[in-house]
């Protein structure tokens, strides 16, 4: 009865180290880094001919977002801050700790109202991915 109290408590301390002497920590599968993500397009505008707009979602969760405004002036407005995506939306948070909204639509992003909800309208509030370095 010794004998097998003895085996038994051997097995049971030295049972878990046999498993780690083939672990490889090479072969272990490290999480993928987000590549960067840009988006761009014209979207409509009350008095001038569009904003075009280019949004790039950056490796560690920044942004950076930039509205041109289609006119002879060249108005520019520029943020960066975080996102974040829901199942749904995604979140820009800017660094004045204003939100935008965007969800999901085919291949690109689609911009929502104030409160994430999709826009009742028939213009085009899309924009398209981008390749990088484009």
């Amino acid at each position: 009865m010794k004998k097998v109290l003895i085996v038994l408590v051997i097995s049971l301390f030295f049972g878990p180290l046999m498993g780690c002497q083939n672990y490889d920590a090479a072969a272990t599968v490290q999480p993928r880094e987000a590549q960067v993500q840009n988006y761009r397009g014209v979207i409509p505008c009350a008095d001038c001919g569009g904003i075009q707009v280019t949004l790039s979602l950056e490796q560690g969760g920044r942004y950076r977002l930039q509205e041109r405004y289609l006119t002879d002036e060249h108005v520019e407005n520029q943020q960066q801050g975080h996102w974040s995506r829901t199942a749904e939306k995604l979140v820009l948070v800017s660094d004045r700790g204003e939100k935008r909204y965007f969800r999901p639509r085919d291949s690109g992003l689609e911009m929502t109202d104030a409160s994430g909800e999709a826009l009742s309208t028939t213009l085009n509030y899309r924009l398209a991915p981008v390749e990088t370095g484009s």
